[in-house]
C-alpha cells in the first residue's frame, strides 16, 4: 500500500533577494522583446522587508501543444508538468502520493484499487473526482496523434483505442473518489507507470478553455512569452511560494546564456532550456552550477529499414558497435554523462572488421551507389542534438564513405533514414520499454514475455544475468541504438532553493522559493 504524505523540504522563507535591476543597467539596451515583458513586473525596487514571490525563467520555442496526452518536447513537458498533476509523482527514488490518498493492488497486481484525496479541485472551482480520470484516460485513448499505446497497460485499452470495443469494455470503473484500474497482466509497479503525463486528467470548462488541476494555470499566453499563476484551487495552495512565473520565449541559445548573467532571468538550464553547446564549458565551472542525474537516453533511431546500411538485424547491431558514445559524453556533452550501457570506444581493428560486416554483402555496384546517394538524419530541436547526430553519422561515414545530411525539420512527405533523440519510449516500442527512471537499477529481462520490464523503485529487482539481449533486440529488431545517458545541467541563482530534477527529468516549480540574502 502506497500512503505517503507530502512532506515540506524548505524552511519558511524570511528576507530579502537581492533585487535583479542592481547591475543590469548597462544591459538594457541588448534585451529581447520577451526579456523587457520579463522585467514589466520588476521595476519597483525591493526593500529587506519583502519576500520575492516570482520567478523568471526562458524556454527556446512557445509550446506547441500542452494537451498531456500528446507528444513534447523537454520545454513543452516542463511547462505542462507545472499546470497539471497525476494520481502520484517520482521523487527520490520512490514513488510520492499526489492527487492519489491511496492505491492498493489486489492480491495478483492485475487490479488496482485508487482513492482520491477528498480536496481536489479543477482549477474553476469543480470538484475532481475518480470519473474526471476514467473520462479523460478514454478521451487520451482517442485522440488523433496522441502517444495513446501509453495506456495500453490497461485492459482492453488498445482495442477501444483501435474502435473495436466500447468505453464500458475497457478495465476502468470509477465511483465517486474511488477509480478501480483492471491491467492487462499483473503489474506491480503500476503506481510508477502513472508518472507519465498521459495520465494527467484534462477537462474543458464552459467557454471551452482548459481547466488545470496543478500547482500552476496559465494565465497568458504570447509569441514569445507564457504567465503562470499560482492556482488557488490546488490541494497543497498553502504551500507554492512563488505565486506568479514569467517564462520568456528566447530562440537564441547564447542570447539565453546571457540573459541569466545579465540578471534577466532567474535559472536556466533542463528542462526548461537547455544550455548550448557554445556555453557548456562555462556553465560546468560556474560556482552556481546543478547537475542531476535524470533517466533520460540519447539514442539513435532508425527508420529506413529499406536502406542497404539498415536492412537487416545484424547491420543495424553493426551501426550500434560502431558509435563512438565515449566520445559524444566526454568531449561533446561535457556533463558527467556516461556511455550508456558501458562500452569503449570501438579500436581501428573493430572499425574495419565492422565496415566489412556493413558492406560485405555488397556488389562493387551496390556500393558505389550506396557512397553517392544521401542518407538523411534529423537532429533534435537543439545544436547541441545536432551535434550529438554529426557524430554518429561521422563514426559511419569514416567506416563506409557514405554520405549523409542533416535536416531540423523533415519534410511531410520524406521520413528521415535515422534520427537523434531523447524520448525515452519510442514510437510506442513496448517491447523495449525504455521507461522514465532509473535505468541501470529498475531493468530487468522478463523471461517469459520475452521483453524488458520494470522492477518496483523500492524492490529494486535484480537485473538479468545479462542485458546484452536488451541491446540486440533494440539495435537489431527495432533500431534504436542507445548511446548516453544524458544529465540534467542547471545554473541557478544561490537564493533560490528547492531546484532539483527528479530521476524522470521533471523540476516542480511549485517546491521552489526564495530565502534571505546573507548580510554582509
Amino acid at each position: 500500500m502506497f500512503n505517503v504524505k507530502r512532506t515540506l523540504s524548505l524552511g519558511l522563507a524570511v528576507g530579502l533577494i537581492m533585487a535583479v535591476a542592481a547591475g543590469c543597467g548597462g544591459n538594457e539596451a541588448k534585451l529581447s522583446e520577451a526579456e523587457r515583458a520579463l522585467l514589466k513586473d520588476n521595476d519597483k525596487s525591493q526593500t529587506t522587508a519583502s519576500v520575492r514571490t516570482d520567478l523568471r525563467l526562458a524556454i527556446q520555442t512557445a509550446p506547441r501543444t500542452l494537451q498531456p496526452e500528446m507528444p513534447h518536447d523537454l520545454s513543452e513537458k516542463a511547462v505542462l508538468d507545472q499546470l497539471y498533476e497525476g494520481l502520484v509523482n517520482w521523487r527520490n527514488n520512490r514513488i510520492r502520493l499526489q492527487q492519489a490518498e491511496t492505491i492498493e493492488p489486489a492480491e495478483d497486481g492485475k487490479v488496482w484499487h485508487v482513492k482520491l484525496r477528498p480536496d481536489l479541485k479543477w482549477s474553476d472551482g469543480s470538484k475532481l473526482t475518480a470519473d474526471d480520470y476514467r473520462r479523460s484516460w478514454l478521451k487520451h485513448l482517442t485522440t488523433a496523434g496522441a502517444e495513446a499505446y501509453r495506456g495500453f497497460v490497461i485492459e482492453k485499452a488498445a482495442e477501444y483505442s483501435r474502435g473495436e470495443v466500447a468505453a464500458e469494455a475497457v478495465g476502468l470503473q470509477a465511483a465517486g473518489d474511488i477509480l478501480t484500474i483492471t491491467l492487462t497482466q499483473p503489474q506491480t509497479n503500476f503506481p510508477a507507470w502513472l508518472t507519465q503525463d498521459f495520465f494527467f486528467p484534462t477537462k474543458e470548462g464552459a467557454d471551452g478553455k482548459p481547466l488545470y488541476n496543478g500547482a500552476y494555470v496559465l494565465e497568458g499566453q504570447e509569441k514569445d512569452a507564457l504567465t503562470l499563476k499560482a492556482n488557488p484551487a490546488y490541494w497543497d495552495f498553502a504551500n507554492v511560494w512563488l505565486k506568479n512565473v514569467h517564462i520568456a520565449v528566447i530562440p537564441d541559445e547564447v542570447q539565453a546564456y546571457e540573459a541569466y548573467h545579465a540578471g534577466n532571468i532567474d535559472f536556466i538550464g533542463d528542462p526548461f532550456y537547455t544550455i548550448g553547446k557554445d556555453r557548456r564549458q562555462a556553465a560546468l565551472s560556474s560556482p552556481e552550477k546543478l547537475s542531476f542525474s535524470v533517466a533520460r537516453l540519447g539514442y539513435v533511431k532508425l527508420n529506413n529499414f529499406t536502406h542497404k546500411l539498415f536492412a537487416t538485424e545484424n547491420k543495424r547491431q553493426a551501426l550500434y558497435d560502431l558509435t563512438d558514445a565515449p566520445f559524444q559524453a566526454d568531449v561533446i556533452l561535457k556533463d558527467g554523462s556516461t556511455p550508456w550501457p558501458q562500452r569503449k570506444t570501438p579500436t581501428q581493428a573493430m572499425r574495419t572488421e565492422i565496415a566489412a560486416q556493413l558492406t560485405g554483402d555488397l556488389s562493387k555496384q551496390e556500393l558505389e551507389d550506396l557512397k553517392e546517394e544521401f542518407t538523411v538524419g534529423l537532429g533534435g530541436p537543439t545544436i547541441l542534438e545536432n551535434r550529438l547526430l554529426v557524430g554518429v553519422s561521422k563514426d559511419w561515414l569514416n567506416a563506409v564513405k557514405i554520405k549523409f545530411r542533416l535536416i531540423r525539420v523533415p519534410d511531410s512527405a520524406k521520413v528521415p533514414d535515422f534520427e537523434y533523440t531523447t524520448e525515452l519510449a519510442p514510437n510506442g516500442d513496448i517491447d523495449g520499454l525504455l521507461r522514465l527512471w532509473d535505468l541501470r537499477g529498475c531493468l530487468k529481462l522478463d523471461s517469459t514475455a520475452k521483453a524488458a520490464v520494470w522492477a518496483d523503485g523500492d524492490q529494486k529487482a535484480a537485473q538479468a544475468a545479462t542485458l546484452e539481449t536488451v541491446w540486440q533486440h533494440l539495435a537489431g529488431k527495432s533500431g534504436i541504438l542507445p548511446l548516453t545517458t544524458r544529465n540534467a545541467l542547471v545554473l541557478a541563482r544561490p537564493h533560490l532553493v528547492g531546484v532539483s530534477v527528479d530521476t524522470t527529468g521533471k523540476m516542480l516549480l511549485s517546491d521552489l522559493q526564495w530565502r534571505a540574502a546573507v548580510p554582509r
